[in-house]
């Protein structure tokens, strides 16, 4: 045992170097238990809501001398400390987790939090993914619930949960619906800015991993996105061509044999007339000179179009 200040005393416990303290008086039984109890978690709050750090130190420097205050036995107190610990670290994580990642501070304060308040590393783990699936669930419930979906925030989501680690099926139970339109509003969103292309198919497969979607729906998904394009440009070629617009007509085509490179698009005759077939070939014809890839990009145009 060690001298104290005021009767109280203070005994060592050398496995820990921890100083237990003891009152001779105490709050216990002046009080109701639960305003005790209050007492103590609101002060435990207290301490991590201090913004200044030598505040911080300063409460938590009397933290173990306010339990045996009021009266409080460790039991009571190691299960206020649960409680809180809980009740503070998924606050932490909520708001830290919300710009998409844990940084080196961020991990820090729960370190602290977690080695204060003595909580199991199970426990903390389980609060991470828990906050992490929360923040994912809410981002893509406020996509859905958008009036006009914005592609950017859709991948966003995707990496954010692929740096989480959060599967969206068998994590956060996404419908496969509802994935298989993410991975559309993306692709869709990636074709029509040019970034993805024929060269792009580990990308296609990398984001068609994250939305845990089956080989056979995903390549469903990408011929409609590539076909629809593809259809959209032919048809302004065409009321290009019946404009005399020359240059929007070759800035359609060449949008149309991008899409098609991806992902080669046989069209129906009745789409476009044998005369229109010829009047747009030799307009692409005219524009490229003799070289491999103007070869190569007529051939694909003769496929496409049935010419």
């Amino acid at each position: 045992m060690l001298p104290g200040l005021s009767g109280r005393m203070e005994t060592l416990i050398q496995s820990k170097a921890e100083i237990n303290f003891s009152y001779p008086v105490t709050l216990k039984g002046l009080f109701e238990k639960k305003i005790l109890s209050d007492l103590y978690k609101q002060y435990l709050i207290e301490c991590f809501s201090s913004k200044l750090q030598s505040e911080k130190r300063r409460l938590f420097s009397n933290l173990s001398k306010l339990g045996p205050i009021l009266g409080l036995e460790n039991d009571e107190i190691k299960s206020i400390h649960s409680n809180v610990g809980i009740s503070i670290y998924q606050r932490f994580l909520s708001q830290s987790l919300s710009k998409g990642f844990l940084d080196t501070s961020d991990t820090t304060f729960l370190t602290t939090i977690q080695n204060t308040l003595a909580m199991e590393n199970s426990v903390c783990n389980q609060l991470i993914k828990d906050s992490k699936k929360g923040v994912i669930s809410l981002a893509i419930e406020k996509v859905f619930a958008s009036p006009r979906i914005n592609p950017e925030n859709v991948i966003k989501i995707r990496k954010m949960a692929d740096q989480f680690n959060i599967n969206f099926d068998k994590d956060l139970n996404i419908s496969d619906d509802q994935r298989s339109k993410l991975f559309r509003i993306e692709i869709d969103s990636g074709i029509e800015k040019g970034e993805i292309d024929n060269k792009s198919l580990d990308s296609i497969l990398k984001i068609q991993n994250s939305y845990v979607l089956e080989n056979i729906v995903a390549k469903k998904i990408l011929f409609d996105c590539v076909n629809t394009k593809c259809e959209g440009s032919l048809l302004n070629a065409i009321a290009s061509l019946r404009r005399n617009d020359e240059a929007a007509v070759v800035k359609e085509l060449e949008k149309m044999l991008n899409f098609g490179d991806l992902l080669p698009i046989n069209f129906k005759n009745n789409l476009v007339s044998a005369n229109e077939k010829s009047q747009l070939f030799f307009i692409l014809q005219s524009i490229g000179g003799e070289s491999e890839a103007q070869k190569s990009k007529l051939d694909l145009f003769k496929t496409m179009i049935n010419l």
